[in-house]
């Protein structure tokens, strides 16, 4: 018997929010301090997580050879790897690991929408 994982429902609100907030912490021209850079990133990892299933689900409605969603998925295998970057040594390398996990962030939102938006016309 092959066991389903329940993937969470992200409503637009959510996704806009979550974009919104990475788009802030990427644009971040003084370096943060470090507990800020901390919090942020853990914050990061968590909505990565929640991201990332549900791009998957949505590119998984779409045929093999379809680019939005085969960039989609590249975008999610991207996510994963920078989830698994270590964290940096110093304020300046863990603020550029935070930023790329901000980046991805910003990537799976926009494929959200563009697959969301796809599979509802």
């Amino acid at each position: 018997m092959t066991v389903k994982r329940q993937v969470e429902i992200l409503d637009a609100g959510q996704i806009m929010a979550m974009r919104d907030v990475a788009v802030r912490f990427v644009d971040e021209s003084p370096l943060p301090r470090y507990e800020t850079v901390q919090y942020f990133g853990h914050a990061f990892h968590r909505d990565l997580w929640r991201l990332i299933p549900r791009v998957e689900q949505l590119a998984g409605r779409f045929p093999d050879e379809d680019v939005p969603a085969n960039a989609a998925l590249a975008g999610v295998g991207e996510a994963r790897r920078r989830l698994d970057e270590i964290e940096r040594a110093g304020l300046t390398g863990e603020f550029e690991r935070v930023k790329r996990l901000a980046r991805s962030i910003v990537a799976l939102c926009d494929h959200h929408q563009n697959l969301a938006g796809a599979t509802s016309s």
